[in-house]
């Protein structure tokens, strides 16, 4: 029989309720960490290699380089989490960023530059897993899709952190990689705060991450989708701004826009979840984003009536990770939650890749319509997916 006191007392030894709560904030610290590190690295690393004389092109393949990591590494990510534990995985993750992001001041070497990409970019990732696996495996199935959402607002705020931190130190010198370092270093002070509330997925089982794909088709296409239109609106939206005869100041600022309705309105996809459902919430995302790629066509020269539809498109762009984690989160636990957790980002990786060079090719066949109707046919793909799915479960 369980006593009142021990009904407290969850898998893994844990306390629910206060202790968990202090838990999941200090993953949540190291997603912002960690948001802050891409944030910043992303535009830097962009800007000194234009100083240095690359194309758009070789720029374009650099900074795909921590997508390709994501595919690649995510079984690795799996073995490394059930062998050592969180805390042991994320902390090498941090070393060896940070030596990483300090390689890319020291050389200049362009070969280089591509293998310490793809090392850093698998770093941020790692630790990106890690952090939504001590997160999902914290959260109560109750407030689960709430606290992904705050999960997936801190990984944006970070984001912007990290470029605000970029304007103010610029790109040139050795300060922004130092300031980089230092938040990468904080990402160990909730490891050592918070070491009694890391969960335990250490396993001598393997996970493999096939079957997790498989066995959760419309988690891992939301991922997909997430993917494909958030590394697409963030390398060409402004391109597509410019082409239609916005300037490069409010092309550049239609981002803002999308990255504070992902910051802002996560929370709130994620309470639709808790309350309706997953699918119902997936179902919403996907019609803004049919409707929101619509609007983008029809008032790219109406700046603020586009700013207010960016807002709630970001929105649903994040929805998509939010609500795939939400999913995952509530079919798998412990060993088995840091593999799904793999798939997802490993997902994302693949979204990432494929997205901007099928929008950049469909913008060079139509300047008009193609950034419109790539951005399009992914989610109303998505959307029949869905439809099927829901059909499939009624019958």
């Amino acid at each position: 029989m369980i006593s009142l006191n021990d009904k407290n007392v969850v898998k893994n030894g844990l306390k629910h309720k206060n202790s968990n709560i202090f838990g999941i904030i200090a993953g949540l610290v190291c997603v912002a960490a960690t948001g802050i590190g891409f944030g910043l690295s992303l535009p830097l690393l962009s800007f000194i290699m234009k100083r240095l004389g690359n194309s758009s092109s070789v720029i374009g393949l650099n900074t795909a380089m921590p997508a390709l990591a994501a595919i690649i590494l995510a079984p690795l990510f799996v073995k490394l989490m059930e062998k050592y534990g969180l805390k042991i995985f994320i902390s090498f993750s941090v070393i060896i960023a940070i030596v990483s992001f300090f390689g890319f001041y020291f050389t200049q070497t362009l070969v280089l530059w591509f293998f310490l990409r793809f090392i850093f970019g698998g770093c941020l990732d790692s630790i990106f897993v890690a952090s939504e696996t001590w997160i999902a495996e914290l959260s109560s199935d109750e407030t689960r899709g709430r606290i992904m959402g705050i999960f997936s607002s801190c990984l944006s705020v970070g984001y912007f952190i990290g470029a605000g931190i970029l304007t103010i130190t610029g790109s040139e010198g050795i300060l922004p990689f130092a300031i980089g370092a230092l938040f990468l270093i904080f990402v160990l002070v909730p490891l050592f705060l918070a070491k009694k509330n890391i969960p335990n997925v250490t396993s001598d089982e393997k996970t493999p991450l096939m079957p997790i794909i498989i066995s959760s088709p419309i988690a891992m296409a939301a991922a997909v989708v997430y993917g494909y239109l958030e590394t697409t609106a963030f390398n060409l939206l402004p391109i597509y701004g410019v082409s239609s005869g916005l300037s490069e100041k409010i092309s550049v600022s239609l981002l803002i826009f999308v990255g504070v309705g992902q910051a802002c309105l996560q929370y709130f996809v994620g309470a639709i979840a808790d309350k309706y459902g997953e699918l119902r919430s997936l179902l919403i995302c996907t019609l803004i984003g049919i409707f929101g790629a619509i609007g983008i066509k029809l008032f790219i020269t109406t700046p603020y009536v586009l700013y207010f539809i960016l807002f709630f498109w970001g929105a649903c762009i994040s929805g998509f990770y939010t609500l795939a984690l939400i999913i995952v989160g509530k079919k798998y636990k412990g060993n088995s939650l840091a593999g799904a957790n793999s798939a997802v980002v490993a997902m994302f990786g693949v979204g990432s890749l494929i997205g901007p060079p099928l929008v950049g090719a469909s913008m060079n066949f139509s300047p008009a319509n193609g950034f419109f109707m790539a951005m399009l046919i992914p989610v109303f793909i998505y959307l029949i997916q869905l439809i099927r799915h829901k059909n499939a479960i009624k019958s």
